[in-house]
């Protein structure tokens, strides 16, 4: 039985997690800019010079191998089902010839990644008559969706920006590459040294996939799941986002603030990520009972009910970030005031929750979002079976006009997106606080 469900599971995310639209919330710059612009911490906050990652790792190459060997050794005692880096990929203690690519070794990410100098402008702010760089330029491989488009505004190295719009921008860049391909059965030659083994989930024959482990956290299923998968535990988007706060605070400490705001925002992008159900639970709305039962039927050759539930978890996943995306795109360019708009500001919660350390993730973040999955996928179900659900687009893939007006699904979505705002500001005072240095919990 044991390998049968894993077997389940596995098929499970190899339909889930493969496309590359599957994303959490569309695009983490808007949502970022919404959920945080009103923060004193960063509205009052001077701007900021742009800086290669060349000059500051060149600048900081000592203070960053102390770090990140404590990083490492934080990891190893305190994070279950963490791979240990292999040592080899440890900063030297002499910068080398080509100081990004050992940072990015020594982080285990993706070193192909391009790391552009560029914002996103917020919808509906961009500007024109900047210079502007391609996807392909900012992406190691161009990850727009149908519905979502971006605007990348080229920067300059000592241009001055205003740290949102670099937090915010930061936000969306881990979905462009940053952990593609970083197992031992992926594409490339950094899977077999990095020491992550096989791809736990997801379908490694599909490059995006490849990205679930470190987007998506299973850390609350029942524990005969575990233990019929214990693959599912392998998953690490908490790890990355101790790894950027923790970086982040070092290059404010140290006098780099564009670098502080950056890193931070890559750190945001996995806590939001989390704050999406179907990035905490494996399988919203099939409780374990039904599991078992789907898998008995489909061991006696009726897998039909197998089959569904995976299509549905799929289906679901994805469609409802189409409607959530077209929902708030449609507002802002109406400029329109709107509940949905006012749940990524709203601060009321803030103070509820505990003060961020490195289990806010997984026993703060993870824990609400997978709390809520089962009652959000029957309200996507519902959804999914009124007319409008199939008109969100025209054929071209054009977007199409869509009436937002189905309640359940409304009210589950601004809950989430209330969460997903309060998690963001909490995450970047804990960065940004002025007594935070390196390593502060």
């Amino acid at each position: 039985m044991k390998l049968s469900v894993a077997l389940w599971w596995g098929l499970a995310w190899g339909t889930c997690a493969m496309a590359p639209d599957a994303l959490a919330w569309s695009n983490h710059t808007v949502g970022s800019y919404l959920a945080l612009q009103a923060l004193p911490q960063l509205r009052d906050a001077p701007e900021v010079e742009v800086e290669t990652l060349e000059r500051f790792l060149v600048q900081e190459h000592a203070g960053l191998v102390v770090l990140l060997e404590r990083q490492e050794q934080f990891a190893r005692e305190r994070l279950a089902h963490y791979p240990p880096r292999p040592d080899e990929l440890k900063l030297g203690e002499r910068p080398g010839d080509n100081p990004r690519q050992a940072f990015l070794q020594a982080l285990r990410l993706n070193p192909k990644i391009h790391l552009a100098l560029a914002i996103q402008p917020m919808t509906g702010q961009d500007q024109p008559q900047r210079q502007h760089l391609a996807a392909d330029q900012v992406m190691v491989e161009q990850t727009l969706s149908p519905w979502n488009i971006q605007r990348f505004i080229a920067l300059a190295p000592a241009e001055r920006v205003a740290p949102l719009a670099v937090l915010a921008s930061a936000a969306d860049e881990p979905d462009y590459g940053h952990d593609i391909n970083l197992f031992s059965d992926n594409p490339g030659d950094v899977g077999a040294r990095y020491g992550f083994g096989p791809q736990p989930f997801g379908d490694a024959r599909f490059q995006y996939s490849s990205q679930a482990p470190f987007h998506m956290g299973f850390f609350h299923e029942n524990p005969v799941v575990y233990a019929a998968a214990p693959f599912l535990q392998r998953n690490w988007p908490h790890w990355r986002a101790y790894q950027f706060l923790d970086l982040a605070r070092f290059a404010f400490a140290s006098g780099h603030p564009y670098w502080g705001y950056r890193f931070l925002g890559w750190g945001l992008h996995y806590i939001q990520d989390l704050t999406q159900p179907y990035h905490a639970t494996a399988l919203p709305g099939v409780d374990l009972a039904d599991m078992l039962l789907m898998e008995s039927k489909a061991l006696a050759g009726y897998d039909a009910d197998k089959k569904a539930a995976i299509e549905r978890a799929a289906t679901r996943h994805t469609e409802v970030e189409k409607y959530q995306f077209n929902w708030l795109h449609g507002l802002l360019l109406a400029g329109q005031q709107h509940p949905l708009l006012a749940a990524y500001a709203d601060t009321e919660r803030d103070a509820n929750y505990p003060a961020y350390s490195p289990d806010y993730p997984r026993e703060v973040v993870s824990a609400e979002s997978s709390a809520q999955a089962a009652a959000f996928d029957e309200a996507i179900g519902q959804w999914l079976q009124t007319p409008a659900a199939n008109q969100s687009f025209s054929a071209g893939n054009v977007l199409a006009r869509e009436r937002h007006e189905h309640a359940a699904l409304n009210e589950q979505l601004l809950q989430l997106i209330r969460n997903l705002g309060a998690h963001s500001r909490n995450f970047v005072r804990a960065g940004i606080q002025a007594d935070a240095g390196p390593g502060t919990e």
